[in-house]
């Protein structure tokens, strides 16, 4: 397996992971937690999820 794989594979569970704890990643980063903060970590977490995919893939 090569490097781009592995990239891809840490890029998708990082993603996962900031998806998943949207909240305690909000409040360590900003300092709160709101609705701003959500949709700013929400749309890096998709972002990475998608280009995970993509290298892991080869898609």
């Amino acid at each position: 397996m090569g490097m781009e794989e592995l990239f891809g594979m840490a890029e998708l569970i990082i993603g996962v992971l900031m998806n998943v704890f949207i909240g305690k990643i909000g409040q360590v980063a900003f300092g709160k937690d709101n609705r701003t903060t959500r949709i700013i970590l929400r749309v890096i977490g998709i972002f990475l999820i998608i280009n995970g995919v993509s290298r892991a893939f080869h898609i």
